[in-house]
């Protein structure tokens, strides 16, 4: 073979050789890549083309399903038909606008391609059947949801149920919600249109306010201070603690620490100032316990921490650091009831509760009860990923808080709307956002019945100038934290 024959055919070779390697990059080494770019029509055809799993309530309530819409390109439909019921859990998985909450984080496990599910998916293969997503089946329970919408009603906020003992949200809802089957229509026109007047609303009904925003808690933070307050040894449950019956002044300072509407105090013990909500006593309990050490109980209830997950990611509530803070003995009082700096989800004002009603531990709050592969398998149980996510305080000193909010609602601001039949702790909360917003009203409870124990969170905002002066946690929240107290513990 003379000399330009094997040049030619060394440049065919090393063509063929380049060819074999960019096409194995492009449909090995690169393809997932190529297959998640947006622009891939091919994946949202293939999300379409057969039926997605189902999102169930722990109840056997169907609040997410497919179903066939009768076109060539997308052949099933996602449908919700609870509509805004759960909107704020699920999400939407929608052509036009992609995946929200639940059905963006589960989305591999309803569409049928999550690693756990692959053996279930090759056998169905085998045998023929027709491809599916896994079901997936949350902890909250149609029938507390339900009662919680009612309860709420018209009023704007939001409601979160939760089991102390184990961390399994019974019920979350807010409100303004809203109806997902719109943004979810495989037709552009309806579709589209139900995106923009979703992204055009202020109040963000698209958001899951119990999770994703953070308020002001006003007294219900007080749980907090007296924890701090016992377990540094400086104050008892029952003891005077030294601080004045009217309001809090600092010297050098025109700031005051005022009571609800001026009041003084009817004693300066940590029992009967939480029954009566004292601003003033808490205020000048927490400057003497001190920055750092208030900082660090309200790590221990879950403030601070960045990576809550339920599995819907959730706000990081906020308080000051004992650095921020510095010697500044008014911010420290004032965020130390609940205002300034101080800043809670619902969600996280539910496990300050419920860290009262299971003995000091807060469980790590989760969402999914389990998911089932197509064959019928259980891939996943929630249950068996239960676990402890902090210790608040000792026993001995949530035995003590719980005595001390029983006495809120046997004798206190919480007392309008206890559960006969129910041994409940509460607290109430009226929380400043300033002089042009009416304050929120907040109540925190649990109960034990019927061999159940539950955990409930309130919040309610309101806009009327009319109502500024009316608003409170009890009249406000209350009723509505009791109602879906009583649902969730079987009580009539």
């Amino acid at each position: 073979m003379n000399q330009p024959i094997r040049r030619v055919a060394l440049f065919c070779f090393l063509l063929i050789a380049s060819l074999l390697v960019s096409s194995n990059y492009l449909q090995v080494v690169n393809a997932d890549s190529y297959k998640a770019r947006n622009g891939n029509l091919r994946n949202i055809y293939d999300a379409f083309a057969y039926p997605r799993g189902q999102i169930l309530t722990a109840d056997g309530t169907v609040i997410a399903q497919s179903a066939p819409s009768g076109g060539i390109l997308y052949k099933y439909q996602r449908q919700y038909p609870l509509k805004s019921a759960y909107a704020n859990v699920t999400g939407y998985k929608s052509i036009n606008y992609g995946a929200t909450d639940i059905e963006s984080i589960l989305d591999g496990y309803l569409k049928g391609t999550d690693s756990s599910e692959s053996v279930a998916n090759f056998m169905d293969t085998l045998t023929g059947k027709s491809k599916k997503g896994g079901d997936v089946q949350l902890t909250l329970q149609n029938s507390v949801q339900q009662v919680a919408i009612k309860a709420l009603g018209t009023k704007v906020g939001s409601v979160v149920a939760l089991d102390p003992t184990t961390g399994a949200i019974l019920a979350m809802y807010s409100n303004p919600s809203f109806d997902p089957n719109g943004i979810a229509s495989n037709d552009n026109d309806t579709s589209s249109a139900a995106g923009k007047v979703l992204e055009a609303d202020k109040n963000k009904p698209n958001l899951n306010h119990a999770t994703g925003e953070n308020y002001p808690p006003g007294s219900v933070f007080k749980i907090v201070t007296a924890a701090a307050a016992l377990e540094s040894g400086k104050f008892t449950e029952t003891g005077d603690t030294g601080g004045p019956q009217g309001a809090l002044t600092w010297p050098g300072s025109s700031t005051q620490l005022i009571n609800e509407n001026n009041e003084s105090c009817r004693g300066t013990d940590l029992k009967t100032a939480l029954a009566q909500s004292c601003n003033s006593i808490y205020g000048y309990v927490a400057d003497k316990v001190g920055a750092p050490t208030m900082a660090e109980y309200a790590q221990k209830f879950g403030f601070n921490n960045p990576g809550l997950k339920i599995p819907l990611t959730v706000a990081q509530s906020n308080f000051p650091s004992a650095a921020s803070l510095g010697s500044d003995s008014v911010a420290l009082a004032q965020d130390s009831v609940g205002q300034n700096g101080t800043q809670v989800t619902p969600l996280q004002a539910a496990m300050i509760a419920a860290a009262v009603a299971n003995g000091g531990v807060i469980m790590q709050p989760y969402l999914v009860d389990k998911e089932t592969a197509p064959n019928g398998h259980v891939t996943y149980k929630g249950s068996d990923h239960q676990h402890e996510l902090s210790q608040a305080m000792q026993p001995a000193t949530a035995a003590t808080l719980d005595d001390m909010m029983q006495n809120v609602v046997a004798n206190g601001t919480a007392a309008p709307d206890a559960v006969p039949n129910v041994q409940m702790g509460a607290k109430t909360g009226t929380a400043q956002q300033g002089d042009k917003n009416n304050p929120l009203a907040w109540f925190v409870c649990y109960g034990t019945a019927n061999g159940k124990k539950v955990a409930v969170a309130v919040m309610i905002k309101t806009s009327d100038p009319n109502l500024r002066d009316t608003i409170s946690g009890a009249g406000y929240a209350g009723p509505v934290a009791a109602a879906v107290l009583k649902a969730a513990l079987g009580v009539k």
